[in-house]
């Protein structure tokens, strides 16, 4: 089930007693970009291709009326210009300041990821070599899995002392957004081995995805506490 707008903040409320808002990170992931629409297309990227559509910038502001009654405080960005543009969209209807976080920027592909695009680049795609590749093997011109996880848990810190004192929304990528989530499950467990199943959760652009801090969430007699899903690619405003 979907929650409306207002449900998201709702859903990070303690119980009686406890403290009125959990400490929760708002993900959400950039506006149609015009990659996306030419990648769709199997058409070769513009040089401008890492703008947003149109309809990217339609996105952005219904996200931005979407999170209205969130109690937002701050949005911060990826560098990548699709991400500061979404950032810039919502920024345009909550009214709220916008500063950059220069690792959330989006899994780096191999040259010959580029070089082979729009018909070949599949062959060369990070999914293609990594989940069987040593965790310190980049392909030329991509990351390292192990460079990927250091770059998330660089944000991470960040963003789990930032959540303590004022409620942000962060804007990045799909690719990203999974290695957050495989840091998040598996902690220092989480391998290349995971990416595959890990990538079968579809995001959307401008899906919103949350994470909020247990001191102690029991499942089965089992405490399970720290940073727990919550909810995942919320589409309710598309």
């Amino acid at each position: 089930m979907t929650p409306t707008s207002g449900e998201l903040d709702r859903a990070t409320r303690g119980q009686p007693g406890a403290p009125d808002r959990r400490p929760a990170v708002v993900f959400v992931r950039h506006g149609e970009s015009v990659a996306n629409v030419a990648d769709r297309a199997r058409r070769v990227r513009p040089d401008d291709s890492d703008r947003l559509s149109d309809r990217g910038w339609h996105q952005a502001r219904e996200l931005g009326r979407r999170l209205c009654d969130e109690a937002l405080e701050a949005i911060v960005a990826s560098p990548m210009r699709r991400a500061q543009e979404t950032a810039a969209g919502i920024a345009d209807v909550l009214g709220l300041p916008v500063s950059t976080d220069p690792d959330l920027f989006e899994v780096r592909q191999s040259d010959a990821f580029y070089a082979a695009a729009p018909d070949g680049a599949g062959r060369y795609a990070t999914l293609r070599w990594m989940p069987d590749a040593h965790p310190d093997h980049a392909e030329p011109g991509a990351e390292s899995f192990d460079a990927v996880v250091a770059r998330v848990h660089g944000v991470q810190r960040r963003l789990h002392e930032d959540a303590g004192r004022r409620r942000v929304v962060a804007v990045s990528h799909f690719g990203f957004l999974h290695f957050y989530l495989g840091v998040t499950l598996f902690g220092d467990a989480f391998g290349p081995r995971h990416l595959l199943p890990l990538y079968k959760m579809a995001h959307a652009n401008t899906g919103i995805t949350v994470f909020e801090r247990h001191d102690h969430r029991v499942m089965d007699g089992v405490d399970l506490p720290g940073w727990v899903l919550t909810t995942w690619n919320d589409q309710a405003h598309l």
